[in-house]
Formats: structure tokens, C-alpha cells, sequence
């Protein structure tokens, strides 16, 4: 039975490619951006199943502009992605050259933003949706042997938290969250450094794995919520 989805962050990278996957498996998707591209466009003209809409998750009026358009047309989502984030390579430092200022745009973004969507999306959580948010291994207390990017790590673990808080809440409407660490995804915001490594995934891979976890929900555990995209549970 076809599924409804939606994507956020789905221009480019590992959006465009969980996108895709669910078209794929002929699901019936919801595609939001914040800047269009011609790959999204072109997949929306040749895709019955693709909705496209602007969305700026940093911003509460535009996200609540895009979710009018869901709230006119469907009842339920059966999946939603968290996936739109961001990431600034100059806060890649030790606190004494951290700009505290500038890493307000990464909480705004990487954590509120997806409360945001499930706040706007609130009517069509329902028995059975499932939250995937698109997290890091970068969010984990427990695992963190950091000594920098202190911003984009506290990003990332608020993230979690929230996720964490909104699963106790949807607990009895029988729906679920749960935080994936998509890999060190070949991407603009995985850096020049991910094509030439080993270590890392391309946003094809990662979005199969992803998708792979969130159609068969149902055999993970429920108080399994944070884990990597292959499945290897994570420390909070």
C-alpha cells in the first residue's frame, strides 16, 4: 500500500535522494525546499506522485504557509523527514574562535526546525506516522570525544532531545520518532573531504538504508530511537 511522505530539505544531497527512493517504491511524496533545483523540478514534471513546495524551516511563516497546503489535501502522513539542516565549516573550531552568534542559525535550523514541521503538521500525525528525524553521531553526549564544532554538535543534540520529548507525546496516539545518523553523506554539507573518503557514504546509499529502517518500523524496538543509518544503535 502506498505510503505518504514528506521530505523537507529535498533539493539537493540526501533529500533529493530519500525523495527519489520513496518515489521509487511508489509512494506518493511531498517535497519541500528551501532553493529549487533543476533536479528537483525536473523529478516533479516527470513524477505523478511529487508535490513540491517552498519551505524554509528557519522560519515559522513559511513553514506554516507549506503546511497549508498539506492540511487541505491529506488526513495523514505516513512518514515524515526531518532532513533540512545546515552546517558552517568556519565554526569548525575550539571555543576561543567560536562565533556564539552565528551558531544560533544552527539551533534555529538543525533543532527547531523540526518542531516546527511537526507542529504545523500536527493534524496529520496520527496512529502509525513515523518522525524520522535526519540527526548526527555528532548529536551524542555519551559517544562525543570532540574538542570543537561545539555549535553544530549542540545543534544536533537538542535535536535528539527534542525528538526524544515529542515520542513520550505521541506515545498515546500510538505514532513514532526516532533520530538517524545518516552517514558521512558525499555531499555540499559533507564537505570536499567526503569524496575522497573511504569512511564515507554517497545520499543514494544513505537514503536506502533510511528508508529500509522507516518502512519496517515495526520491527525495531520502540525504545530504540537513536541509531546510524545501518542500524547500529547510538548513545544518547
Amino acid at each position: 500500500m502506498a505510503r505518504t511522505v514528506l521530505v523537507t530539505g529535498a533539493g539537493r544531497g540526501l533529500g533529493y535522494s530519500l525523495t527519489k527512493k520513496h518515489l521509487d517504491i511508489g509512494d506518493k511524496v511531498y517535497a519541500l525546499y528551501r532553493t529549487l533545483t533543476d533536479e528537483l523540478k525536473n523529478l516533479a514534471a516527470a513524477s505523478e506522485g511529487l508535490k513540491i513546495y517552498h519551505c524554509d524551516v528557519a522560519s515559522t511563516e513559511s513553514v506554516t504557509e507549506a503546511a497549508r497546503n498539506l492540511l487541505a489535501g491529506e488526513k495523514k502522513l505516513d512518514i515524515i523527514y526531518n532532513n533540512a539542516g545546515v552546517y558552517r565549516f568556519d565554526a569548525k573550531t575550539g571555543l576561543e574562535h567560536t562565533d556564539i552568534d552565528a551558531g544560533l542559525e544552527m539551533i534555529n535550523i538543525n533543532a527547531l526546525g523540526a518542531l516546527r514541521i511537526c507542529k504545523a503538521l500536527w493534524p496529520l500525525i496520527q496512529k502509525g506516522s513515523l518522525v524520522v528525524n535526519i540527526s548526527s553521531e555528532a548529536g551524542s553526549i555519551g559517544g562525543s570525544r570532540r574538542r570543537q564544532e561545539y555549535c553544530y554538535c549542540m545543534s544536533k543534540a537538542a535535536m535528539n532531545m527534542g525528538a526524544k520529548i515529542l515520542s513520550n507525546e505521541l506515545w498515546k496516539r500510538s505514532a513514532r520518532v526516532i533520530s538517524i545518523h545518516p552517514g558521512w553523506v558525499r555531499t555540499a554539507m559533507g564537505g570536499p573531504d567526503s569524496f575522497a573518503s573511504k569512511y564515507s557514504v554517497s545520499p543514494d546509499e544513505s537514503a536506502a538504508n533510511i528508508v529500509n529502517i522507516a518502512v519496517n518500523i515495526d520491527d525495531v524496538p520502540r525504545d530504540q530511537m537513536y541509531m546510524s543509518h545501518t542500524g547500529d544503535i547510538l548513545p544518547w
